[in-house]
């Protein structure tokens, strides 16, 4: 396995965060050991993540509408409500798509179940190949749940271009404005988010 890098604050950075957030050196190491060995490393497997999320909220979207829709249409019942409620609110889940890496022999497939999709990858393949792959995959959800058309490979295909098109779209050219130095980041945080 990979070992992440570590995230280095520069050090008139950290001496300013202990200065002007009253935090210690060494919660700043902390954190910076706890984003480099727990949390990038599942980053780094969360492919298309902004995809996956965006399609798995609107899956989760229509089957809570449908499902409030035929809870309405019965007749009142205990718990009835209470279970409205709760489909009513953003945090409550009747889909959900899992990224899986598996050795496979082939590259990718998805399975689909009645709460979600597990989208199994090779995880053999360089991260190029696996985005595609997974882009590929979304295509064959978004196929069955969201245009309920025919689920062809060169559809999944067509999505996956489509896909990988706007991503690159956006690396080359929207990345640039979120780009920031040290400084930068440290003067927007304390003027935006002040303690």
């Amino acid at each position: 396995m990979e070992v992440a890098a570590i995230v280095m604050i520069d050090s008139e950075i950290s001496a300013k965060i202990t200065k002007e957030w009253g935090i210690s050196k060494d919660a700043v190491q902390e954190y910076e050991s706890f984003f480099a060995e727990k949390i990038k490393p599942i980053i780094k497997t969360n492919y298309l993540s902004h995809l996956v999320t965006t399609v798995e909220n609107m899956v989760n979207e229509s089957r809570v509408r449908d499902c409030l829709k035929s809870l309405t249409d019965l007749e009142p019942r205990s718990g009835h409500e209470w279970f409205k409620a709760r489909l009513g609110t953003r945090t409550f889940r009747l889909y959900s798509i899992v990224l899986e890496p598996v050795k496979l022999k082939r590259r990718a497939t998805t399975r689909h179940h009645q709460s979600g999709a597990i989208i199994y990858y090779n995880s053999d393949f360089d991260e190029k190949t696996i985005r595609i792959l997974i882009a590929h995959e979304i295509g064959h959800i978004v196929n069955k749940e969201l245009l309920k058309r025919a689920d062809t490979e060169s559809a999944a295909n067509l999505f996956a271009y489509i896909a990988m098109y706007d991503k690159n779209c956006f690396y080359k050219g929207e990345c640039g404005k979120f780009v920031s130095s040290d400084v930068e980041i440290f003067n927007d945080i304390t003027s935006i988010c002040r303690a």
